[in-house]
């Protein structure tokens, strides 16, 4: 299915059930898309409306993005389809959005698996002090860049790097807080949302935490066991 946003054209699939008024929305993480957690809705579709939207990313697009216009889209097309509430399921930057989209729609449940939260480092600051210095040798400009800049940030194919930029760059320190239930499932070698983000969520949230001998794709490698927790979750 097709959504027009802002002169943008996106795509994301809504399988509605007759008997039920309860919606899953599925939110991936940078660089995902609607299919990101294809496993889990095939499972999940035969009892729950499902929404799962491809959110530009690294994808073609004529404008820059920042959290707030994501999470503008997604309000918008669960509004086009009267929803008032929904269960989250996330991973990575999806985290970020949700924690915007609890302040427009009831968010009944959330599952985080690798959840993007705050960041001890900033390291746009961190090039930003160092300018001067930066400035003075193009060596070591590309020393300092390719030892602090993320890979999802060298590696754009598409997007204009504002938009990551401005992705990154939001502090989330005080708005990570759900009233609600709240499923965390992490890989223990996640080196791109560490573990300590997991551990603060549980501390804030009073969460469940699953933690596993994986990466940061954890709800893939690990994708038995994470359906298994998310069934038992929506019970």
């Amino acid at each position: 299915m097709n959504f027009l946003f802002n002169s943008e054209v996106v795509d994301y699939d809504f399988y509605k059930k007759t008997d039920t008024t309860q919606t899953i929305l599925f939110l991936h993480g940078w660089g995902g898309n609607k299919f990101s957690f294809t496993q889990t809705i095939n499972l999940l579709k035969q009892k729950f409306n499902i929404i799962t939207i491809t959110m530009p990313t690294i994808f073609k697009t004529n404008m820059v993005w920042d959290n707030d216009i994501y999470c503008e889209l997604v309000f918008s097309i669960l509004k086009a389809h009267n929803i008032n509430e929904v269960v989250v399921v996330c991973h990575s930057f999806g985290f970020r959005i949700a924690c915007l989209l609890k302040q427009k729609i009831k968010i009944t449940k959330i599952v985080v698996t690798g959840g993007a939260g705050p960041k001890k480092n900033n390291i746009f600051k961190r090039i930003q002090q160092y300018n001067n210095k930066i400035l003075l040798s193009n060596k070591k400009f590309k020393y300092l860049f390719n030892n602090i800049a993320s890979a999802d940030y060298k590696n754009l194919p598409y997007v204009n790097k504002q938009t990551f930029k401005n992705v990154v760059n939001t502090n989330y320190k005080n708005i990570m807080r759900f009233n609600c239930p709240m499923l965390l499932f992490w890989g223990k070698r996640d080196f791109e949302t560490k573990l300590w983000i997991a551990k603060r969520l549980k501390k804030q949230n009073n969460a469940r935490l699953i933690v596993t001998d994986s990466d940061h794709f954890a709800y893939l490698k690990q994708s038995a066991l994470f359906n298994n927790a998310v069934v038992e979750f929506l019970k």
